[in-house]
Formats: C-alpha cells, sequence, structure tokens
C-alpha cells in the first residue's frame, strides 16, 4: 500500500502542475479566478483519473470504468466546492495583487490537506481495490 499511496502522490503532483499551470494562464488571459478553478481542477481531476487508474491501483479494482468514474466525480465535485469556496474567501480578503499568489496558495494547500483521506476514499470507494493477503503482500 505504501507504493500505492506513493505513486498516488506522484500522480496528484504531475496533476496540480498542471492545474496550477493552466489557472495562472487563464487568470492572465483574464478570466475570473473563480471561473478559471473549475476549469483547470476539471482538467487536473480528468488527468489524476486516468493517472491514478492505470498507474497507481493498475486494474486492481472490482469496480467497472463507469462506477470508477461516477465515484470519482463524486470526489472532485467536493474537491472542487470546497477549493471554491475557500478561493472566493481568499480573494476577498486579499484583493488586487496578492489574489493570484494566494488563489495557488489555496489551491495547493486544499489538495495537501486533503491528501490521506482522499487516497483512502479513492482506493477504498472509487476503485474498491481488495486488501491483498500477507502472503501476497510478503511475496512483493
Amino acid at each position: 500500500m505504501f507504493r500505492e499511496m506513493l505513486q498516488f502522490a506522484i500522480t496528484g503532483l504531475l496533476a496540480l502542475l498542471l492545474d496550477l499551470f493552466l489557472f495562472a494562464l487563464l487568470v492572465g488571459l483574464g478570466i475570473a479566478e473563480l471561473v478559471a478553478n473549475p476549469v483547470s481542477m476539471t482538467v487536473r481531476l480528468i488527468v489524476a483519473f486516468f493517472l491514478t487508474q492505470q498507474w497507481v491501483f493498475e486494474g486492481k479494482g472490482n469496480q467497472s470504468l463507469g462506477k470508477q468514474a461516477s465515484g470519482f466525480l463524486v470526489l472532485a465535485a467536493g474537491n472542487i466546492f470546497v477549493t471554491e469556496v475557500a478561493l472566493w474567501a481568499a480573494i476577498t480578503v486579499a484583493g488586487g495583487d496578492l489574489a493570484l499568489a494566494l488563489a495557488l496558495l489555496v489551491k495547493v494547500l486544499a489538495i495537501a490537506t486533503t491528501f490521506a483521506g482522499r487516497f483512502w476514499l479513492s482506493r477504498r470507494y472509487v476503485f474498491n481495490v481488495r486488501e491483498e493477503s500477507r502472503s501476497d503482500t510478503a511475496i512483493q
């Protein structure tokens, strides 16, 4: 499970970098932060879903692609909502020139603070990975 958690972290970091780049690009093009955020997060979450499915859990789950995607969508919707509220609060407080820097910080903190919960929910409910027996774990 440690390997999966490490791969989940790497996948999340790659997807986060894509999210932050796209978010900064959209804001730089004049799109409001609260509009740019769900767009960049949606792209991040799509990339994260497929990387997680194909690399982290490597087809270990016994859910269909549709069930995995719908479970991931529920987690993603919650993630977008929480980040959007935190972003709104940051923009309202900071405003002006600090808004983009604070927005990026809020996005990073939102992801970092929910890492363990997202890993566990993804492993257990989205991809429905069953625990390996001790003998299987010892062999690997």
